[in-house]
């Protein structure tokens, strides 16, 4: 239709402006109209295509709404159908419920007509029971008097028996009780006597493993002892951060030939039981004394890390010993000694070999290690090396000596510990 529109309005513009045109040529003019009705004709036949389209799409669609509805009408008749099914079949479970309902009226008159009869019944049998039980009752009263005549009969002779019974058990009793109380003083003096010489020797048990322990810790550690009692052996240990200190007397050989063995070991023991005392306080194990060498180290054999502080600080006091001794021992006209101590820290191993005359002991490089700081030190200095003086310097204050040469270990550096800072 918009198309018919623009057409017709094109015709009828070319025919008002007509006129205007009158200059063209009368040719111009008759192959427009034609060309517009040409063009008419083109869409009068596209409008009757679309016309014809759209019935053809109408009459479809007609036909499809047709068939739903019947479809849907036959749906409709079939639920009709269920629902009058449906109907029926309700009036039919109304009549036989209500056909229950009177039958179960009936069972109930008969439940409740049995009830009564039953209660009735009930009623005879406990008239009967009351009866019955008088009359039991009764019979067994006779039977009570009967017997208890005859057992209070036999009561008196089993009165009588039991008399005599008792007294040959007293008889018997007082036998036996005296001879008994005789066995028990006899056994109990002879358990007294016993206890008490177990006690005594209990107490000499006591003190001579006592003794035989403070002995043994003098020789061991308390651990090592410990695991020695248990499995009559003790493994070595190895440990990786542990501080051995040598400590050596100056010319001790000199000194010796000029005193007497005695005054030798009045001497060592003098100095070495004040050392004994220091690294005590330090918790430093002491492994041993040779000649006069005095050699304890600490971390073993309870590993700790605070160890080469520990023994440096006993080096010190050490030295405070030394001192000390010397104005004392002068004065009483005595020999003195002056020592080296040399320290250093690293890894080593500890414990007890062998199965006899056990002696706790180090091994390792660490151990030669201390000792050539002992050896390459001066007296009354403490000389530790450079790595026992890294894990120190924060607390002592340390002068580098720079290398020296060290038997068998080549150039290290060594430091003298001048005092705690």
């Amino acid at each position: 239709m918009k198309i018919l529109s623009v057409s017709l309005f094109a015709l009828l513009t070319v025919c008002f402006c007509s006129p205007l045109m009158a200059q063209s040529g009368t040719t111009s003019k008759q192959k427009q109209l034609e060309d517009l009705k040409n063009q008419l004709i083109e869409e009068q036949k596209t409008i009757q295509q679309q016309n014809e389209w759209n019935t053809q799409s109408s009459q479809q669609e007609i036909k499809k709404l047709n068939q739903e509805n019947q479809q849907k009408s036959k749906e409709v008749q079939a639920s009709k159908q269920a629902a009058q099914t449906a109907v029926l079949e309700a009036s039919k479970a109304k009549a036989e419920l209500a056909s229950k309902q009177i039958e179960l009226l009936q069972t109930q008159l008969k439940i409740d007509s049995a009830k009564e009869l039953l209660a009735e019944t009930d009623s005879l049998l406990q008239t009967s029971q009351m009866q019955q039980k008088r009359l039991q009752d009764a019979l067994q009263h006779q039977e009570d008097s009967v017997k208890m005549q005859q057992l209070q009969l036999v009561a008196k002779e089993t009165e009588l028996d039991a008399q005599k019974a008792k007294n040959n058990m007293y008889i018997l009793i007082a036998g036996i009780s005296l001879s008994l109380l005789s066995i028990i003083a006899v056994l109990f003096l002879s358990r007294q006597k016993t206890l008490r010489e177990l006690g005594e020797k209990n107490v000499i048990i006591e003190e001579e493993k006592r003794r035989s322990d403070e002995l043994l810790l003098n020789i061991l550690p308390e651990e090592v002892m410990h695991e020695l009692k248990a499995h009559g052996k003790a493994q070595a240990r190895n440990y990786s951060l542990a501080t051995v200190l040598f400590a050596d007397i100056k010319n001790f050989t000199k000194i010796s030939e000029q005193l007497t063995p005695d005054e030798v070991i009045e001497a060592l023991d003098t100095y070495f039981e004040r050392f004994d005392r220091v690294i005590a306080k330090y918790n430093i194990e002491k492994i041993k004394t040779i000649g006069d060498a005095y050699v304890c180290a600490g971390g073993i054999p309870t590993k700790n890390i605070d160890n080469p502080q520990m023994v440096v600080k006993a080096a010190l006091e050490f030295m405070g010993e030394v001192e000390k001794l010397k104005i004392e021992r002068t004065k009483a006209g005595m020999q003195a000694f002056e020592f080296r101590f040399g320290i250093h820290t690293g890894q080593l191993v500890a414990g007890v070999v062998g199965i006899r005359k056990f002696a706790y002991d180090i091994w390792g490089d660490t151990v030669n290690m201390a000792a050539r700081m002992q050896q390459e030190g001066e007296v009354g200095k403490v000389n530790i090396s450079g790595a026992t003086y890294e894990l120190v310097k924060d607390k002592f204050l340390c002068i580098h000596r720079g290398k020296h040469a060290a038997k068998n270990k080549g150039e290290i550096d060594m430091y003298f510990v001048e005092k705690a800072i």
